[in-house]
């Protein structure tokens, strides 16, 4: 009988919203440990940095110093102590995330694991309860997996693992099948080596993953899906060399990165952009602002959209860290000044160096800050105050049309990208049996998931505050854990229909979708299209929902790599649309 998996407390993108310090400190991490293993790590064969580790064992259990470079947006360091059965003792990772320190660090007990979290100079502690012993296994370094590996290697057999997701503070389970013999790849070569096939599963959310080991039991090779992403050991003669020479030259040479480096240096001629700033519902709010350079150089004004980003903590630029990494809304910015358009682009509420917390907001609090934005771009040298546009992707079309639909901004124009065109509980119990699918559970297994989010959305209609408390029928609910943090948010979008928002929306709207967007589907698009009074719509065959083309399956191409260009056609149509509408004056 398949185990149910822990899932008892999940805080998307948790270190982006926590509190930002309140002024420059000393990094979380400590000095960087030597590494006897170093393994290059990429994703979809782009180069995005390093990882290594020193593992010592003893008959009392194992010790693990470890540490991550993604060069400019995440450097760690670990450091793991285990049992002799390899279940966690304590663990501390710290670091900087998109230059802002952090550190975690666990305890683990009989009753489960306290976690201690720090950000600049916010604070946070949790306790996840679990009866099990806990293991620690971490996307970004290699240390649990070793651990595990060696329990799997000890046994002869698969092994199921609770383990602790520190970076996520999330509970879950790792399932081992038994080791066999294979081959593989590796620098050039072929070589023999030992294969543990897992997978890794948080709620209804699975990942498979193939260690490969070598002789001596240690991490040769490591490979995930989805995403693509591969840790590859370096040989020992590149290990002991200056680290920084060969993931610079790699990174430097990957044509994947060059293509989206080409296309923003190629467009960076076409405008000028700013650093900006504002004060709004009681925080700062950083952004940038992106001019054709004839307007920022005293030409005529230019029309401008505000971009609301999507929902969980992409920055300004539309990057995700460790997933998402082609700087996606950068892109459409970039392209769009090339075409006329300035784009303001900003961090979220409690999304460094935004500063305020992220948790505890509402669609209100959203669509002050767009209203506010907006008012800013009015006083703006180089802009149009009577031309401005509302573009929302994912949440943030949402977004638009309640801050439209309620009076609260009053764009010339809307533009709404990949955006949910029913109710939020409708979207989220489809996509969460979709994954559940995905992952292969049982129609036992699909109800249950389905039980659950009639619980979870039952209790939210009770919610008093921003928070849900993860007991009585929840303390095992597989995905309250996945909203409980910022409950608030998402009653605030359950209690609003899209569609008839969209029929309070009096100004000219564009809706985009997809065919290849395996969150938001064709049926949404077309139920804002027939609501809206003066829509557009705009179907795109092999448009996904992160704005990039998807030529084969459209779960081939759900997350893309780094090197992943914006859809062209996306590009020209929003152009060729903003040309008879935007260019009017409202």
């Amino acid at each position: 009988m398949r185990r149910r998996p822990i899932t008892l407390l999940v805080l998307t993108a948790l270190l982006a919203c926590l509190p930002p310090a309140l002024a420059q400190g000393e990094a979380g991490g400590e000095q960087r440990p030597e590494a006897a293993l170093v393994y290059d790590l990429y994703q979809a064969g782009r180069q995005l940095g390093e990882t290594g580790m020193t593992v010592t064992r003893t008959a009392d259990g194992t010790t693990v110093a470890s540490y991550v470079d993604v060069g400019g947006v995440f450097d760690a360091t670990g450091a793991l102590t285990t049992r002799a059965d390899g279940s966690a003792r304590d663990y501390l990772v710290s670091g900087w995330v998109q230059g802002v320190p952090f550190s975690i660090e666990v305890t683990f007990t009989e009753a489960g694991a306290d976690l201690a979290l720090l950000q600049g100079g916010g604070q946070q502690a949790l306790s996840l309860p679990s009866a099990e012993p806990l293991y620690v296994f971490d996307n970004n370094l290699l240390d649990g997996y070793q651990v595990a590996a060696d329990q799997v290697m000890a046994a002869g057999e698969g092994r199921t693992f609770a383990v602790l997701v520190p970076q996520a503070a999330a509970l879950g389970s790792m399932t081992f099948e038994a080791p066999e013999r294979a081959t593989l790849d590796h620098l050039g070569a072929t070589v023999d080596a030992t294969l543990l096939r897992a997978t890794f599963e948080v709620g209804f959310q699975s990942l498979a993953v193939s260690v490969y080991l070598d002789a001596a039991g240690d991490i040769l090779v490591l490979e995930q899906e989805p995403g693509a992403i591969r840790f590859e050991r370096r040989a020992p003669a590149i290990a002991e060399a200056d680290a920084a020479a060969a993931p610079a030259e790699a990174t430097t040479d990957a044509p994947a990165r060059s293509a989206v480096e080409a296309a923003l240096a190629e467009a960076a001629a076409c405008l000028v952009e700013r650093e900006v700033s504002i004060a709004s519902t009681g925080e700062t709010l950083h952004g940038r602002l992106t001019l054709p350079r004839a307007a920022a150089e005293g030409g005529a004004p230019a029309p401008v959209l505000l971009l609301l980003p999507g929902s969980g903590a992409p920055d300004m630029d539309g990057n995700a860290p460790p997933v998402l990494l082609n700087s996606g809304y950068k892109q459409l910015a970039y392209a769009l000044a090339c075409h006329g358009y300035g784009v303001l682009r900003a961090n979220k509420l409690g999304l460094p160096p935004s500063t305020g917390d992220g948790n505890a907001v509402t669609l209100g609090t959203y669509a002050s800050n767009a209203a506010d934005w907006l008012r800013f771009l009015a006083e703006q040298p180089g802009v149009d105050p009577d031309r401005l546009g509302l573009m929302g992707h994912s949440e943030g079309g949402l977004i638009a049309l309640y801050a439209v639909a309620e009076r609260i901004a009053d764009p010339a124009a809307v533009v709404l990208l990949a955006t949910g065109g029913r109710p939020m509980d409708v979207i989220i119990r489809e996509q969460v049996l979709a994954s559940g699918e995905r992952a292969g559970l049982t129609e036992e297994g699909l109800r249950a998931l389905d039980h659950d989010v009639d619980v979870f959305f039952e209790a939210l209609e009770s919610l008093e505050g921003t928070r849900l408390a993860l007991e009585g029928e929840l303390a095992d609910n597989q995905i309250a854990p996945l909203f409980a943090h910022a409950a608030g948010l998402l009653r605030s979008e359950v209690e609003q229909d899209p569609v008839a928002l969209a029929g309070q929306v009096r100004v000219p709207a564009l809706v985009v979708q997809g065919l290849k967007d395996i969150q938001v589907l064709q049926v949404d698009g077309r139920n804002l299209a027939e609501a809206l009074p003066r829509a557009t719509l705009l179907e795109l065959p092999e448009l996904g929902h992160n704005l990039n083309e998807v030529p084969g399956e459209p779960l081939s191409g759900a997350v893309p790599t780094p090197d992943t260009v914006i859809s062209p056609t996306l590009v020209q149509a929003l152009a060729t649309w903003l040309n008879g509408w935007l260019r009017v004056a409202h």
